[in-house]
């Protein structure tokens, strides 16, 4: 994947298999074991860090401090005080600080966007999403931490606001990471949870996040008070996103003895068209340019510390099944 204005010029890995692949396909690039060479090489304007959270604070602002512009995967860090520190450290510098919350950049969630601007189904009342699939075999996090972050950014960025009150119901069992610092520490293992998000507006949220299905499924549902929107990730990009308009009660504008007096009448369905982009691509284009051209970013700092929040929130505020 090639960018306009970037070049990959080194990359760092503790595993020699991974960075003699690394040589092998992308001749071009420099490998190297340790990262300060990296850090140190004045001719680098922007890093990425793609490492355990446990270490995003760290070489995240050991980078900016050395005048790197950072992009850390998500979440971005372990705590909320380290993910504002973070902010801190970035706003002080005037280093751009991205995160990566990819699907923010996926076409069916800007069209969602989009379509909530326009007031396409009127008021938003409540979002439903719904994020299942087998757990992997060994995790340093447990399945709020790995998979919320999506799920978490997606719904801030639609609202544009953040959840006054959250709550969760969250179950454990047996699991082959209880060696995670995070699941040793502070709780045992979540392989399956359910979480409330209230917000000041009046839309309320629930998220679904589970390791238990051997059903994958990928699905969101905006419901307004004039329709409804339908994601489903699962689909080809051509049946992603439906609009389903509001339906007809005919019980209530039906005289007795109508026909069909008793029953409802579903809304039209409609199939939203999407651009055909690659989100990955679009986020790095979008962080490059934010460099460049000093352009603000939909997934900074700011969005990931909320994100942080919420996840240390849904871990610490709940109740166990």
């Amino acid at each position: 994947m090639s960018l306009p204005n970037c070049k990959v010029k080194k990359v760092s890995d503790l595993k020699s298999g991974r960075l003699e692949f690394i040589k092998k396909e992308f001749p071009t690039v420099e490998i190297t074991k340790d990262y300060r060479e990296i850090l140190k090489d004045k001719s680098v304007n922007a890093v990425v860090i793609s490492t355990p959270v446990t270490t995003h604070k760290e070489l995240a602002e050991e980078a900016m401090f050395l005048g790197k512009h950072v992009f850390v995967e998500k979440p971005m860090a372990y705590s909320t005080e380290e993910a504002e520190s973070m902010v801190y450290t970035a706003g002080k510098l005037s280093k751009k600080l991205a995160v990566g919350h990819v699907f923010q950049f996926a076409p069916a969630v800007r069209k969602i966007k989009e379509l909530l601007k326009k007031k396409v189904i009127g008021k938003v009342l409540h979002i439903t999403s719904t994020r299942i699939n087998l757990g992997p075999p060994e995790s340093e996090v447990d399945v709020i931490w790995d998979l919320g972050p999506h799920d978490f950014s997606i719904i801030l960025y639609l609202l544009g606001e953040t959840p006054w009150k959250v709550n969760s119901l969250r179950n454990e069992y047996p699991f082959g990471a209880f060696n995670a610092p995070r699941a040793k520490n502070k709780f045992r293992l979540t392989n399956n949870a359910h979480i409330d998000l209230n917000f000041k507006s009046g839309t309320t949220a629930h998220i679904h996040l589970g390791w238990i299905s051997s059903n994958k499924v990928r699905l969101m549902q905006v419901f307004g008070t004039e329709g409804t929107l339908v994601y489903d990730e699962m689909l080809a990009l051509d049946g992603k996103l439906k609009l389903y308009g509001l339906g007809i009660d005919n019980r209530i504008k039906s005289k007795s003895g109508d026909a069909g007096a008793l029953g409802y009448q579903s809304g039209e369905i409609t199939m939203i068209p999407l651009e055909q982009h690659e989100p990955l691509r679009l986020e790095c284009q979008e962080f490059i340019n934010s460099i460049i051209y000093n352009k603000p970013l939909i997934n900074d700092g700011n969005i990931g510390l909320e994100v942080v929040k919420l996840l240390e929130t849904s871990s610490e505020s709940f109740n166990k099944i």
